[in-house]
């Protein structure tokens, strides 16, 4: 087909010019042998050109219309058949790119149902590629650079020095927010592909559960051991007295089955608030969504400690702006916060005195920007010997007690203010404290009213 062709072309390149030379060959213009040198010169530039330009164009219309298998029809082509054959290529085409991009969202779809979060970086400078998970853990990362997203030196040193063939680098580090969380970053190179740039896969694992878990029981060892071994203590001293010197004394039995009975609440209280703190913890970075009327749960637990408040001659005055919004919140965990704040209200509060419970609408407390700038507040005031400035800041801590003899004798077990604390952090609000010696002390716990954004509220400084 092509050897065909070429003499054509050829042959029609060369004419025009052949019939030239000939005429003044004729008209004795020019030597013959001049003239047929000329036409030999212009036949093999012909060929030349000819050749180059129809052998692309060869493979050109082999690529349209046929293969070795299906050669070229020997009669030629029409214009209708290159337009025929143009068309059938767009058709191809258009059927690849819908194959390659359902390929793609297949893909895309895989990556966005694994549960952990994901990040593509390319260069090690951009995020190209974020799942589902990553983004509602960084925002929308996808397009951004690198350091806008993850700030950890170590990690990010990690995905500089990633390489294609190298084995997955670890690195753990805290992810700073209302409530820290611990991951571990799993960094990988991923294949080279012929002219694209170098990408990295960065998977991320929550550890903070596990640890979590760790420092509980690091806590237990340290803190719960020792809480346990003094009622452990006293419940086998007593019953050796019973079972042997007081074994018929009526009212030493009595007495010391009393004792008995405070001992074993005290060990029953303890264990109901590590588990209670755990489970707290548990779900901490996952703050509430629930719509909740605050005013309702205060006379709920006012009326629920109102015998013991009597039991001191003391009274709980409740005062609840009417027009209080409800908050976002879990009613179970705010009945918690509510109940343990009021009951420390008055256990340390002087006997013959209110404790005054107020609830109502204020502005974002100063130096917590993280709240919105309305928040709905709820102060808790008693009228005890107060709390000197310098315990303050550890108030919060577990099983941190100003004076570990008095709170063991009124049934405190050191953990309330931590389960406060730890509620109040899962509901992105904050816990302020004032005291003054010899006047009494206040805990407020702020909270977000529905209808604000309480997911970056915290407590700077604690």
């Amino acid at each position: 087909m092509l050897s065909r062709r070429w003499i054509h072309v050829a042959a029609a390149l060369v004419l025009p010019g052949a019939a030239i030379l000939i005429g003044f060959a004729l008209a004795g213009e020019i030597a013959w042998s001049r003239a047929l040198g000329a036409v030999a010169v212009l036949v093999v530039l012909a060929a030349l050109v000819s050749h180059r330009r129809l052998a692309s164009l060869d493979g050109f219309e082999t690529h349209l219309f046929g293969t070795a298998a299906a050669p070229l029809p020997a009669a030629g082509l029409s214009a209708d058949d290159y337009i025929a054959a143009l068309e059938r290529l767009e058709i191809a085409a258009a059927e690849r790119a819908a194959h390659e991009k359902t390929r793609t969202q297949a893909a895309e779809a895989v990556i966005d149902a694994i549960p952990d979060p994901l990040l593509v970086i390319e260069n090690a400078r951009q995020v190209v590629l974020a799942n589902t998970a990553a983004r509602a853990l960084f925002g929308p990362a996808a397009g951004r650079e690198l350091a806008a997203v993850l700030r950890d030196p170590a990690l990010i040193a990690a995905i500089e020095t990633a390489a294609p063939g190298d084995p997955a680098q670890e690195v753990e580090f805290a992810l700073a927010g209302a409530v820290e969380r611990i991951f571990a970053g799993h960094v990988v190179a991923l294949p080279e592909t012929p002219g694209a740039a170098p990408r990295v896969l960065v998977a991320f694992a929550d550890r903070t559960a596990v640890k979590r878990a760790d420092r509980v029981r690091a806590d237990f060892v340290a803190n719960v051991s020792h809480e346990l071994r003094t009622p452990l203590a006293s419940l086998q001293g007593f019953i050796e007295t019973l079972r042997g010197p007081a074994r018929d004394d009526a009212a030493a039995r009595d007495r010391f089955l009393g004792i008995m009975n405070d001992q074993a609440m005290r060990m029953g209280r303890l264990v109901a608030d590590l588990l209670s703190l755990s489970r707290i913890e548990q779900d901490e970075h996952t703050p509430p969504a629930e719509r909740v009327a605050v005013a309702k749960i205060l006379r709920s637990v006012a009326d629920a400690l109102l015998p013991t408040a009597r039991a001191k001659a003391m009274t709980i005055v409740l005062e609840s702006a009417p027009d209080l919004p409800p908050v976002v919140g879990d009613v179970d965990q705010l009945t918690q916060v509510f109940q343990n704040l009021i009951d420390n209200a008055i256990k340390y509060g002087r006997p013959e005195t209110p404790v005054t419970v107020t609830a109502k609408v204020i502005a974002r407390p100063p130096g917590h920007l993280r709240l919105p700038a309305q928040v709905v507040a709820v102060s808790i005031a008693d009228r005890g010997e107060g709390i000197a400035r310098e315990h303050l800041p550890r108030l919060t801590e577990r099983f941190y007690r100003i004076d570990t003899g008095r709170s063991r004798a009124l049934g405190g077990t050191g953990l309330g203010l931590a389960i406060v604390k730890h509620i109040v952090n899962r509901h992105r609000g904050a816990l302020l404290v004032d005291s003054e010696l010899g006047r009494g002390s206040t805990f407020t716990v702020c909270l977000a009213p529905v209808g604000s954004d309480p997911a970056g509220a915290g407590q700077p400084g604690r």
